[in-house]
């Protein structure tokens, strides 16, 4: 009897997120149901968080030992939003929160299989240090505005996210010459992590972390 596999099934968040897993069943099995639920065991991301108002990307992608068959796709993003489609799909989340996204990839020779992944989206909204000290960051919509902290001058913040999960702002401060900083999300949106451009060179490594 010939065997058939899934290879891998994987979710990729904007801002990549992968879930990796895998199952078997007999050619001559028709579940009515999915033939297996996967946990993510392997997750990736990039950027690494989710943030506010930007596109996610979650793609599915399956194989088999037998050629020439394709595969249906039902996507539900845990926020009240399901879709059908294709392989590769992205969605918007709204508001900040944890959420269970679910991806049931079917044929109509094999049955079904189902992944998981937990996807935690987060607003920039909230003070940061790094090393070039304390900042301030509040998040609307897409534009970022806030203050630079360690300065009895009181730096102004002023920048924005694209849509796929770039940050960028820059840091102006009386006196002395701008720095901005380019870079994305780490895991939960607990990090920022890119590069300064300003006052001390040109692409220079710079980490912020959210307190």
């Amino acid at each position: 009897m010939q065997r058939l596999r899934w290879q891998a099934v994987r979710a990729v968040v904007g801002s990549l997120a992968v879930i990796a897993a895998g199952c078997s069943t007999d050619s001559g099995l028709l579940p009515t149901g999915p033939t297996s639920e996967f946990s993510g065991d392997t997750i990736e991301i990039a950027p690494a968080g989710a943030i506010v108002g930007t596109s996610v990307a979650l793609q599915g992608r399956m194989a088999s030992t037998r050629a020439g068959y394709s595969f249906s796709y039902y996507w539900d993003f845990g926020d009240g939003s399901t879709a059908s489609g294709g392989e590769a799909i992205n969605h918007v989340y709204a508001d900040a929160g944890t959420y269970v996204a679910t991806v049931t990839a079917s044929t109509s020779w094999a049955g079904s299989a189902r992944a998981t992944l937990n996807i935690t989206v987060r607003s920039l909204t909230g003070q940061w240090t790094g090393d070039y000290g304390r900042v301030e960051i509040t998040q609307d919509g897409l534009d970022l505005r806030g203050r630079y902290l360690d300065d009895p001058r009181q730096g102004i913040v002023e920048g924005g996210v694209s849509e796929t999960g770039t940050v960028t702002f820059t840091i102006t401060r009386p006196g002395l010459a701008p720095v901005t900083f380019t870079g994305t999300a780490g895991p939960d949106v607990m990090t920022l992590v890119g590069a300064e451009n300003g006052r001390d060179g040109v692409d220079r490594p710079w980490k912020l972390t959210r307190y």
